[in-house]
């Protein structure tokens, strides 16, 4: 599909125009580089440590900058100094979802973002793109309930098993989880509970974590993030982020 001349012309002609990158340092600080050694409330910074674990790819900032430019129009829309990711829009999931922590919002953004987002209005333009990048990168990853051990008590308890047990109820009791006990029971994990067995295990808890992450590519962000609102979405991303943003810098 061809997309319309008028739009590629008002895209084309905000490359030569500084005021089309009035938000660029909001959006390198939020995001952040590719490359991050020190872990900070940065996007990338903060995923890249768990990297291994989630296989977090690291994202262009310039991605987000294109996303701003499709979304708001640039400068001579309205929506330029008010909703530039158009977060809170009659009709939009977005704001409800970043604003009660919902859908895994609430361990993607920062405990300032969280609470500016709650206190401050979102037609603060420069909240709204910060409530817009929590939402896309909420969108993109991927949630799950996983064992997290306690941080401070590391020692190795013991706890016997009593008449109608289960792993379920013993994991409530004593403050630890079903797979911590199975993986450190002596005989097989699958064999039936006696009473008087020992179990050994440690502190820990079910907690939703990141455990992936979906492609970054325009189609699923496009899904992801714009929910089919526009179906040209996907294409006006790619012409703003892959044609036109290749000579700027990290």
């Amino acid at each position: 599909m061809t997309l319309d001349s008028g739009w590629k012309r008002t895209i084309d002609d905000g490359i030569a125009n500084p005021e089309w990158d009035a938000y660029d340092a909001l959006l390198r600080n939020e995001i952040g580089p590719l490359e991050c050694s020190v872990v900070n409330r940065h996007y990338n910074a903060r995923f890249i440590a768990d990297a291994q674990r989630t296989r977090y790819p690291g994202v262009d900032w310039k991605l987000a900058k294109a996303m701003l430019w499709v979304e708001s129009g640039g400068p001579k829309g309205g929506a330029w100094v008010t909703r530039p990711m158009q977060i809170g829009n009659p009709g939009d999931p977005a704001y409800a979802v970043v604003k009660g922590g919902r859908d895994g919002s609430a361990i993607v953004m920062s405990a300032e973002l969280a609470k500016a987002i709650k206190s401050g209005s979102i037609d603060q333009p420069q909240l709204n793109v910060r409530a817009g990048i929590a939402y896309l990168f909420t969108r993109m990853a991927q949630f799950d309930m996983i064992t997290v051990h306690d941080p401070v008590d590391s020692s190795i308890q013991l706890v016997r098993v009593q008449p109608g047990d289960s792993l379920e109820r013993i994991a409530k009791r004593v403050g630890t989880t079903v797979e911590i006990l199975s993986a450190m029971r002596k005989v097989n994990s699958s064999s039936v509970l006696r009473i008087g067995e020992a179990l050994q295990y440690r502190k820990a808890k079910l907690q939703l974590s990141i455990v992936g992450w979906r492609s970054w590519d325009y189609a699923t962000i496009a899904a992801r993030y714009n929910g089919g609102g526009d179906k040209h979405y996907a294409e006006k991303l790619e012409y703003v982020h892959a044609g036109l943003f290749p000579k700027l810098v990290r």
